[in-house]
C-alpha cells in the first residue's frame, strides 16, 4: 500500500526535454560550486602570501653551500640588499652583510676588486 501511494505521487515519466533541463541544472550548480570554491583558494592564497609586496621587496636565498651535518651557508638578497647567513636545523644567524650584488657581479667580469662608488 506504501509504495502504491509513493508511486502515485512521483510523475510517471518526465519527458526528455525535462530530463535535459534538470541535468543542466545540476552540472551549472555544481560548475558554480566548482568556480566559486577555484577562486576563493586564489584569494586566500593571495592573503597568505602578502601579495602586497613589489618583486623588489621579496626575500630570495640566491646561492647556497652546504657545510655538511645539515649545516649551510645562505646569500639572502632583498631588493639590493644581500645577507649572509648561518643556517643549521635549530638556528638562523645573520653573519654579515654583504655589497651590493650589482657591484659584486661588476667586479667579478672586470677580474679585479670591487669598484667604490
Amino acid at each position: 500500500m506504501l509504495g502504491q501511494q509513493l508511486a502515485s505521487t512521483i510523475p510517471q515519466s518526465y519527458s526528455d526535454s525535462d530530463m535535459l533541463f534538470l541535468w543542466l541544472k545540476v552540472f551549472g550548480f555544481i560548475g558554480l560550486l566548482c568556480a566559486s570554491a577555484y577562486f576563493l583558494s586564489i584569494y586566500s592564497k593571495k592573503k597568505r602570501m602578502g601579495m602586497n609586496f613589489s618583486k623588489s621587496d621579496k626575500i630570495l636565498v640566491s646561492e647556497t653551500c652546504s657545510l655538511g651535518n645539515r649545516q649551510f651557508l645562505m646569500v639572502a638578497q632583498c631588493g639590493d640588499e644581500r645577507h649572509l647567513l648561518g643556517v643549521s636545523p635549530n638556528s638562523i644567524n645573520h653573519l654579515a652583510k654583504l655589497g651590493h650584488s650589482s657591484s659584486l657581479a661588476d667586479s667579478e667580469l672586470d677580474g679585479g676588486e670591487p669598484k667604490k662608488i
